[in-house]
Parts: structure tokens; sequence; C-alpha cells
């Protein structure tokens, strides 16, 4: 009998100390999960602090280019009445009018390219606000969730961090690749 119980309370104890391993290492690789999503969580909410500050300073950009483009456009008003100009290939050959026309058109091209930014960050920053939201709601559910799709979910988490943080640190755009509009449709626009 003696012999029984002693394989009994063996066998127990082996099955106990199992259990606490299994618990061991599962506290362990809950609290990496843990870890490792606050860490993403912290990364994702600095990621878009930055690409608000750019969307901030590419709408302050904007503004400045937009009224820059008002004043050259009350200076061809007043050229073409003060010189009676009717035509564009007239306007075009008074220097002042055609400078303005020229920049205008860079202008524009300028707030184009700082459009398609804009709309470059504010898809990131939505798209980072997505993966926040799913990290938390995992955070919540973090032991019912398995390693599979934790390190999915941190891997899309990295791949949308390393596609927008290079970007924070680039100028808005590239002024080699501004589309130039015609400033003959410019003038039409101004004179109409």
């Amino acid at each position: 009998m003696r012999t029984d119980m002693m394989k009994h309370l063996k066998s127990g104890c082996a099955a106990i100390a199992m259990i606490c391993i299994l618990f061991c290492g599962t506290v362990s690789a809950t609290g990496y999960k843990t870890t490792e999503l606050n860490r993403k969580m912290t990364e994702i909410t600095s990621l878009q602090q930055s690409l608000s500050g750019k969307i901030e300073l590419a709408m302050e950009k904007k503004k400045q280019l937009l009224q820059k483009i008002e004043a050259l456009k009350e200076e061809i008003k007043q050229e073409k009445a003060q010189l009676q100009i009717e035509s564009y290939k007239r306007a075009v050959l008074t220097p002042r009018i055609d400078y303005n026309l020229k920049l205008i058109q860079l202008l524009l091209g300028y707030i184009a390219s700082l459009n398609e930014k804009i709309k470059y960050f504010q898809n990131g920053h939505e798209t980072l606000g997505y993966y926040f939201k799913q990290a938390q709601d995992d955070l919540l559910m973090i032991k019912t969730l398995n390693d599979l799709e934790v390190e999915k979910l941190i891997a899309q988490i990295n791949s949308i961090l390393d596609e927008y943080t290079p970007e924070t640190k680039k100028p808005l755009f590239d002024v080699d690749s501004v589309a130039m509009e015609d400033t003959e449709r410019i003038w039409k626009d101004i004179v109409n």
C-alpha cells in the first residue's frame, strides 16, 4: 500500500511540476508578448506624433504658398489693367507678368506635391491608429492569443513603422519632381 501511495504521490508531484513549468512558460511568453506589444504601441504613438507634425507643417506651408499665389495674381491683374493687356501672348511679353505666371506655376506644383504628402501622412496616421487599437485589443486578450497571431501583428506594425518613419525625416517634397501646370491655363484662370 505504501508503495502505491508513493507512486501516486510521485506521479502527483510530477504532474504538479509539469503544470508549474507549463504555467511559468505561459506567463513568460505572455509577459514577452505584453512587453513587445507595449513597446510597439509606444513606437506607434511616437510615429503618429511625428506624422502629425509633418501634416501641420505641410498644411502651414500650403497656406503660405496659397497666400503668395493670391498676391501674385493680384499683381498680374494690376499689370494687365495698367498695360491694357488682353491676350496671353502679349501678357508673356511683359516680364513681370511672365515671371509671376512662372512663379505661380511653380507654386501650384509645390502645392500639388504638398497635397500628396498630406494625404500620404494622413493615411499613415490612420493606419497606425488602426494597429494601435488592434494592439490594445490584443493586450486585453493576450492569454488567449497564440504566438503566431501576436507575431503577425508585430510584423504588420513593423512594416508600417518601417515605411513611415524614414518619411518623417525627409523634406516634404522633391522640387525636381514637381508637376507644372500650363501658364496659359493659369493666365486664363486669373483673367476670367
